[in-house]
């Protein structure tokens, strides 16, 4: 394929920077929102051992990252934007007078907040986080399981189908360590426990009356990448069989190379692949700065797309959003400071009452919203400094633009529950996404 060029229109000016005067105690949260798997800078960092709660997250680190551009402003000029194409059977969006795909992931604890909470306008796909595949093809039968036949996850199908947003099912299963490798390595490799697997599967979005399915396997395990794009053809067959028209998606880490992505869509594959925008920096990072930086000298966000529009058309493209940002302890208080520990993930919701105690700067090399701040790590230690980068609703938009102006599918949000309630990034989403 030979896609024409993205564009991004950024300014590649440098966010000015303050000294503030407040402090604050900083305590870490007990887990990481976007995982503990490797980073997409290539960057070190130590063995991940990731729970099944840590969802879409990861990009896989090679030995080097080169960076296709300093900042996004380096890319052509942008082209005009239009209604993506899609067959609006397996993506609902246009029904909805929406101009792109937006799907919103929702984990186990976060079915209440989707029925109560979440803005409908803007979602077109829900995908439920998640069922896991198991080593003989089966799904197991875990709180994954307990929630997916659970009545208040009946009442979120039935929400969703009222107000014209699609479900789908997130199959997961992770290769992060040794143990998991070996699992999806018996998976993978039989053609039996494919089968199987895509027969559950296919079984559930009939017996839920859901509408497809999104296949999180991450990464493929070396030498099994003919193997999971066959699991997706065979899912694929399955799903036409029994539910024609039903939507299938998988995903990618930022560095991609363990999947045939070109080979995994198409007629007889996939309708897209979903690209997890996220953990682009982390606890492994030497500097604080962006988990998901559309511009500056590393490895990021505008890179990933230019090398997957080597594989795929851009209407094969949905580009997820993280709904949470990080915290490190630094050296001092300029942007991108030398990190001095690991610091840890924050939900957007939480982010934003740091912002407003300590007042909000914006990079607009890597487009986001960032905090420096004097703090306390522990009751009675001496303050210092700490930096927390995330995404505001500036920085969402300034995303969800870029990809409506560059005529991918869409976006997704990892995860919608992280947004703490209605406020700007739903005034931003609506302000892109919605026709007018």
């Amino acid at each position: 394929m030979s896609p024409s060029p993205i564009s991004s229109g950024a300014a590649a000016s440098q966010a000015a920077s303050s000294t503030p005067t407040s402090s604050a105690t900083v305590v870490a949260p007990s887990g990481g929102l976007g995982g503990s798997q490797p980073p997409a800078s290539g960057e070190p960092s130590p063995s991940p051992s990731p729970s099944t709660s840590s969802g879409p997250s990861a990009p896989t680190a090679p030995s080097q990252s080169p960076s296709t551009s300093a900042s996004p402003s380096a890319l052509p000029s942008p082209v005009p934007p239009a209604v993506v194409a899609h067959d609006p059977r397996k993506f609902g969006f246009a029904a909805k007078g929406m101009t792109n795909e937006m799907m919103a992931f929702v984990t186990i604890d976060q079915i209440d907040y989707a029925l109560e909470t979440m803005n409908w306008d803007v979602v077109s796909t829900v995908a439920y986080f998640s069922l896991g595949a198991q080593r003989d093809g089966s799904i197991a039968q875990d709180a994954g399981w307990r929630a997916w036949n659970s009545d208040a996850m009946t009442q979120l199908i039935e929400k969703a189908h009222a107000n014209g947003t699609k479900v789908v099912i997130s199959l997961e299963r992770f290769s992060w360590s040794v143990g998991q490798t070996a699992v999806s390595r018996a998976l993978l490799g039989s053609v039996e426990r494919r089968s199987r697997l895509a027969r559950e599967v296919a079984a559930e979005v009939v017996r839920r009356g859901v509408d497809g399915v999104n296949v999180d396997f991450e990464p493929i395990p070396s030498g099994q990448k003919d193997e999971f794009t066959h699991f997706i053809k065979t899912l694929r067959r399955e799903l036409d069989r029994v539910r024609p028209g039903a939507q299938l998606t998988f995903d990618v880490v930022g560095h991609h190379e363990s999947y045939d992505v070109a080979a995994a869509t198409g007629p007889d594959a996939a309708d897209a692949v979903y690209l997890m925008g996220y953990h682009y920096s982390g606890t492994w990072s030497s500097r604080a700065g962006s988990t998901a930086p559309m511009g500056g000298t590393r490895y990021d966000l505008v890179d990933t797309v230019i090398s997957l529009l080597e594989e795929v058309e851009r209407h094969e493209i949905i580009m997820g959003v993280p709904y949470y940002g990080h915290v490190w302890p630094t050296a001092g208080n300029g942007r991108n400071a030398g990190t001095e520990g690991g610091g840890f993930d924050m939900a957007v919701s939480r982010a934003y009452g740091l912002a407003r105690e300590h007042g909000v700067k914006y990079d607009e090399i890597e487009q986001v919203a960032w905090v420096p701040f004097r703090g306390e790590p522990c009751d009675g230690c001496a303050t210092r400094w700490f930096q927390l980068y995330f995404d505001d609703a500036r920085a969402s938009g300034y995303k969800w633009a870029w990809i409506k102006r560059n005529k991918l599918l869409g976006s997704g949000v990892w995860t919608i529950g992280f947004e703490g309630g209605r406020g700007a990034l739903d005034d931003a989403m609506e302000g892109v996404f919605l026709r007018r």
